[in-house]
């Protein structure tokens, strides 16, 4: 019979092999069989695609990204976890353990500093400083606007009638042009332009990206004071997450949402004066950051948890103050405008309604067909994480049923997000992951140290060192073959994008015109300098008349970007994406041809690659 009364493990010839815990092993196959399920209903019924000039046109971004960076990798995962739970793995001593109690502090800092380096790196090496998304495109908008001192962006006259043009997506609705905001939130933007007022505004996401490391390993350790290596595990699972490395190196406001969301709950759990009013504080901040509806959504769980467990005054305190909270960003816009002397007829279509109109649109246009992009955006989450994250936070299911502690309010959050969106808004477009539950990534590390603790409780020794194995396994999968697989997909779509601005910026015109006419988003090339001091400055074509042409070229030299320099830039065509309207700008695009609009030149090499 083997003992284990020893500390000290033998990993010479001698080394020991042992299954994994039963339940552990069960939760592993339970995930591998509904990633491969999950993964083949996904392909059976994702849009098909055809070929035309050697560029597939998918039917959709979803399908695309699936197709192209998620489905092999899903296969990969399912085929990790099924054979980590039938293969007797290594015995991992509890030596490493006792390390990292030793060095808990140089180990938090450093995965901290990891989590920034990689950020800051990220942001030059895979992304090139570029903005894909109008989300992230708009975040360094409105920054720079802040930085100026102003909350709006004036429009000088001669280009008010060119508003929408020049920035045609997600803008808030001012009336004749009179000026320039997103209609998102402004905290996001206001941490870039803090940033920026100081160094690299691109050090922003990594800054909070490293504050969720911290935040994170901080709520573990209030959570279980006698469990430092639950609190290791739950910062591990978010440390080595692909999804939270990858959207680093962006301005997308996720990562902040889950850098507040994991800070504020840390302040929650001091439970004393001090920490609830500093929660409150963060619920502003958070709440604000671009969309108001992620962060109530987080913290309604353990607002009801107050309220049930008759902590009634606590609980009517956080629901009054967010009340005031959603009530004010709801009213931000108005109050923006109405700041900055704008007319009463440029501030009617924003304000309280206008929040109410954006929200009823989302619902009316729910239809059922989106289950399909929830299952796709749930399987990529998945693959954009730690394969140890799924598993483990299943194992979480007897301290959820129990009601332990805070566990209930953490899936709550999971549960509640991922339905709001199904209604509001199954299709994220872009995102590096499943974006819209990024922020709730520090709840399901949460779950999965509750999960290694249910685990790791009613282990012998040598299960326990296995358990420790797989942890590692996929720890070292994550790094090592997930996140430089993710970190090149993402680099490999964005890189004709920065070929195109590139080109685009370089024009020797006054104006570049983009036909986004057959083509996978390439609207999102029309950015601007808020106070149009770019030069070349870039206008949608869809957003012109045939009037405003011909004032164009009347005044400025203009030449015109579209499919052909686009595909032989490398952007993908898609048929059907911009099909709605594609007849418009077929016309304006001819009388901007007659006019004075000449195609823009591509680089040498290049001129005979375009269709």
């Amino acid at each position: 019979m083997l003992s284990f009364s020893s500390a000290r493990i033998d990993f010479g010839k001698g080394r020991i092999a042992v299954p994994l815990p039963r339940e552990l092993r069960l939760a592993l196959i339970a995930c591998a069989l509904a990633i491969g399920i999950g993964t083949i209903i996904a392909c059976a019924f994702a849009q098909p695609y055809i070929e035309s000039f050697g560029q597939p046109h998918y039917v959709g971004l979803a399908d695309f990204l699936f197709r192209t960076q998620d489905a092999f990798w899903l296969a990969v995962i399912a085929l990790l976890l099924a054979g980590l739970a039938v293969a007797p793995l290594p015995i991992l001593g509890p030596e490493i353990g006792m390390f990292l109690l030793r060095h808990r502090r140089a180990v938090v800092i450093g995965l901290t500093i990891f989590v920034f380096a990689l950020g800051v790196a990220g942001t030059h090496f895979v992304f090139d400083a570029y903005y894909v998304s109008r989300d992230e495109i708009l975040a360094e908008f409105d920054a720079i606007i802040f930085r100026s001192g102003r909350p709006v962006a004036p429009i000088a006259p001669d280009w008010q009638i060119f508003a929408n043009a020049l920035a045609p997506r997600l803008m808030l609705p001012i009336y004749g042009g009179a000026g320039w905001v997103s209609g998102y939130l402004p905290v996001n933007a206001g941490f870039r332009a803090l940033v920026g007022l100081i160094g690299d505004p691109n050090w922003t996401s990594p800054l909070l990206a490293a504050c969720a490391i911290i935040a994170t390993f901080g709520v573990a350790r209030r959570l279980w004071p006698d469990r430092p290596d639950a609190a290791f595990v739950s910062m591990l699972l978010v440390a080595t997450s692909p999804q939270v490395l990858v959207t680093s190196m962006t301005s997308y406001a996720m990562t902040g949402h889950l850098a507040l969301n994991m800070i504020w709950l840390w302040f929650f759990l001091r439970n004393d004066k001090i920490g609830h009013g500093a929660a409150i504080v963060t619920g502003f901040l958070a709440s604000g950051l671009h969309q108001l509806i992620f962060h109530p959504l987080f913290v309604l769980p353990f607002i009801v948890q107050l309220w049930e467990s008759k902590r009634r005054k606590l609980a009517c305190f956080y629901i009054l103050s967010y009340a005031v909270i959603c009530l004010f960003w709801i009213a931000y816009w108005k109050i923006v405008l109405a700041s900055e002397g704008l007319s009463p007829e440029a501030t009617e279509d924003t304000g309280p309604m206008y929040f109410v109109i954006r929200a009823l649109a989302l619902l009316t246009d729910f239809h059922w067909a989106g289950a399909g992009l929830m299952l796709k955006n749930i399987l990529r989450f998945v693959s954009w994480q730690n394969p140890a994250l799924l598993p483990l936070a299943c194992l979480a299911y007897p301290a959820i049923r129990r009601g332990t502690a805070i566990s209930g309010p953490l899936i709550a959050g999971l549960l509640l997000t991922t339905a709001a969106m199904f209604f509001l808004l199954p299709n994220q477009a872009y995102g590096w992951g499943y974006r819209y539950i990024h922020g709730l990534i520090g709840s399901a590390a949460l779950l999965g140290g509750y999960g290694w603790i249910a685990l790791t409780d009613r282990q012998d020794r040598a299960e326990m060192g296995a358990s420790r194995t797989m942890l590692a396994v996929c720890s070292a999968f994550a790094v090592f073959m997930l996140l430089p697989a993710h970190m090149k997909q993402a680099h490999d779509y964005v890189a004709p994008y920065v070929r195109a601005m590139n080109l685009i910026q370089q024009a020797p015109t006054d104006i570049v015109v983009v036909d986004k006419s057959r083509l996978f988003f390439a609207e999102d090339l029309v950015r601007n300098d808020p106070f149009l001091r770019n030069r070349p400055k870039v206008i949608e074509l869809t957003g012109l008349t045939e009037p405003s042409i011909d004032y164009l070229c009347a005044h400025y030299s203009v030449a015109r970007f579209g499919y052909d320099q686009a595909t032989a830039l490398g952007i993908a065509s898609n048929a059907q994406l911009t099909i709605v309207d594609d007849d418009k700008r077929t016309k304006l695009g001819a009388a901007l041809s007659k006019a004075c609009g000449t195609a823009l030149a591509l680089p040498p090499g290049l001129e005979k690659q375009g269709h």
